[in-house]
């Protein structure tokens, strides 16, 4: 029998139920393993066992409490699945890899200069003890030593998605880090695909690809800035303040914030009831506090949805519970005094109207910013779910999170936007994946499906432009072991600067001056 009659008929054609508890169950130990090996490599021996059996217990109590099916809860009715072939992997599994090597995880092929702080922050992961300590020292470059002076600096900055590769790391080698990086990244986004073909209800290659190509329409600001105004603007920052990325790009950049955020957007979305809701927020704030806040107002959606209908009595036994008090106070008493053990790391900071000489000039960018990056997606798709109080959360989030900027190039919003520009980019993927489907039957000469599969291709233009670059760029050298000269001769190690260029940005957003007097460390770290 030929290799292909037995994928045909053999185990790959064998049909796999996977239920949302099942996935909850996958996605809690992804997302919670990198944080207790966090606390264990981090904390003093008793805050450690402490905090670790806290956060696995809520873990465990809240998918057992989704696993179970008592009469008269949602999931006894019916709990959300779904099917898929085994030979779904087959496919999946190489192209995630792909996908996340076109954008530069583990510093493979060509990757944008963001990859000199990740290359560096997981190369000190491994070669430095925790909590990672720099001593001004140990800096060979004389500029960078001369104007560090002397001393000692701690390391903080929301790495934990790089806890499970830095311990490869620090058994193994550097390139064994990398690739158990590349591969762990692979795992989470082959998770997000899960749990997209969940809230879809059924087997999709194309919803796959329309999450990896899904943007906002920079084509349009981008040529009218280019060709009519020309200032010379690139394929995403058409506008500085108003700044949020397409999926592909957010996976170049910070893929240790996107990967996990998405998770837990979509966790949040097929949850059934208000019982683990604060388990999932502060696990987004333990992997980047930026989109934390974004799905803070979801979270609050979230409550309400589940519980609008229920009597007052049962609306607090769904609230005050293990999930939704015990990990919160965990990861607030430990991640916020960690991630605010640098003052310095949020500069720029204000009303949005306060950056600009003028409001009319304001105006003009936010309205580009509400209907290029979001707003037609919406008006497209929005008799399709003008009932769902969590799609309109997401589009008002998205309205109103704009109004206070953080950062020089507002991380506030790029990351805070997070969860529910991710919303709304599974409601429109779905949407128009149905229109694909439609457009692929037989006889089917419709124009509508084909217009609305050529929407997201016309917002797929940065993606693509992204995709092409690294593309021939890494062709240029093919696939090598060691990253580009740039990514890691610039920074290599934040405890041995190479170039000084990058002096004042590792001060500003990764150094902890006077940490010894700092509360994480002082109290609970090692």
């Amino acid at each position: 029998m030929h290799t292909t009659d037995k994928l045909k008929t053999g185990f790959f054609q064998k049909e796999i139920k996977i239920s949302f508890s099942k996935f909850f169950l996958a996605c809690m130990i992804y997302l919670v393993l990198p944080i207790v090996i966090f606390f264990i490599g981090y904390l003093k021996i008793w805050w450690a066992i402490l905090f670790s059996v806290l956060t696995v217990g809520s873990a465990a109590w809240a998918y057992l409490d989704i696993a179970k099916k008592k009469p008269g809860t949602a999931l006894a009715e019916e709990e959300k699945s779904v099917t898929i072939k085994a030979s779904y992997f087959l496919w999946l599994i190489p192209f995630a890899l792909f996908f996340l090597y076109l954008g530069g995880v583990g510093e493979f092929g060509w990757a944008i200069g963001d990859h000199r702080v990740r290359y560096a922050t997981l190369n000190d992961l491994i070669n430095y003890k925790w909590p990672v300590i720099y001593d001004f020292s140990t800096q060979q470059n004389p500029v960078v030593a001369e104007t560090l002076g002397e001393g000692k600096v701690a390391f903080a900055y929301y790495f934990v998605f790089w806890m499970v590769p830095a311990i490869f790391g620090k058994l193994f080698g550097l390139l064994t880090a990398r690739i158990v990086l590349l591969i762990w990244s692979a795992i989470g986004l082959i998770l997000v695909t899960l749990g997209a073909l969940i809230l879809y209800g059924k087997q999709s290659r194309f919803l796959f690809i329309g999450i990896i190509l899904f943007a906002g329409f920079d084509v349009f600001p981008y040529l009218f800035n280019e060709y009519v105004r020309g200032f010379g603007a690139t394929w995403e920052d058409w506008t500085w303040h108003f700044r949020v990325v397409g999926n592909f790009y957010q996976l170049m950049n910070v893929f240790h914030q996107s990967i996990p955020g998405w998770l837990i957007t979509i966790l949040l979305l097929l949850c059934t009831n208000s019982k683990s809701i604060g388990l999932l927020g502060s696990l987004m704030f333990c992997y980047s506090p930026w989109a934390a806040i974004g799905i803070l107002p979801m979270c609050i959606c979230k409550i309400v949805v589940t519980n609008r209908k229920l009597k007052a009595k049962e609306v607090l036994k769904n609230l005050f519970t293990i999930g939704n008090l015990v990990a919160p106070v965990v990861f607030i008493v430990c991640f916020a005094t960690f991630y605010t053990a640098n003052s310095n790391a949020t500069y720029d900071y204000g009303f949005i109207w306060t950056f600009y000489e003028s409001k009319p000039t304001m105006l003009i960018d936010y309205l580009a910013y509400v209907v290029f990056e979001f707003g037609l997606w919406v008006l497209l798709i929005h008799k399709k779910y003008k009932k769902d109080w969590m799609f309109w959360c997401a589009f008002i989030t998205m309205l109103i999170i704009p109004i206070y900027k953080m950062s020089g190039p507002n991380d506030l919003l790029m990351r805070g936007s997070m969860a529910p520009l991710f919303a709304i980019c599974l409601y429109a993927v779905m949407f128009v994946n149905d229109s694909f489907n439609e457009m692929m039957e037989k006889g089917n000469r419709k124009v509508k499906p084909r217009l609305i599969v050529l929407t997201l291709l016309v917002a797929a233009y940065t993606s693509f432009n992204f995709m092409l670059t690294s593309t021939l760029l890494t062709s240029m050298t093919y696939m090598k072991l060691e990253p580009e000269a740039d990514i890691k001769t610039g920074i290599e190690s934040f405890g041995n600067i190479n170039d000084e260029q990058y002096i004042v940005m590792v001060q500003a957003q990764f150094y902890v001056y006077d940490y010894e007097n700092n509360v994480f460390f002082k109290y609970l770290a090692k």
